[in-house]
């Protein structure tokens, strides 16, 4: 293995130990789960969703990367979206909960552009 592909290498392991930790926060916080009065059923399914979803699909990444692409892409749509029609229906913005979504769309994306890009999967010699 050359440099670049051994450095593509590392960072996709940062990757993947910084989804696992940004996983761990949403899990931890399940069962502290409360949502307003302007939440609907999908809002908190979303919100659900997310926090059992990031850090399996970045463990799950270390040897299954094409699926657990599609994963964290699926929770990412699911998640943006319940955003954006929280967003629209209460015209108001709520900074916590965006960062915290932001922070899943983001690590989908980068898992996404280093699986288009075939990047060397985190556990090749």
């Amino acid at each position: 293995m050359d440099e670049k592909s051994r450095l593509r290498q590392f960072w996709l392991r940062v990757l993947l130990t910084v989804g696992m930790l940004w996983g761990t926060m949403p899990l931890i916080t399940l069962p502290l789960l409360t949502r307003g009065p302007n939440d609907t059923a999908f809002d908190l399914l979303a919100a659900i969703f997310n926090s059992l979803t990031v850090l399996p699909a970045c463990a799950l990444a270390f040897w299954h990367r094409r699926v657990a692409c599609i994963w964290l892409t699926v929770n990412a749509a699911i998640v943006l979206s319940a955003a954006l029609t929280w967003m629209g229906r209460t015209k108001s913005f709520d900074l916590v909960s965006a960062a915290g979504y932001a922070g899943s769309v983001a690590i989908a994306a980068c898992l996404d552009f280093m699986e288009i890009k075939r990047w060397p999967g985190a556990l090749e010699r």
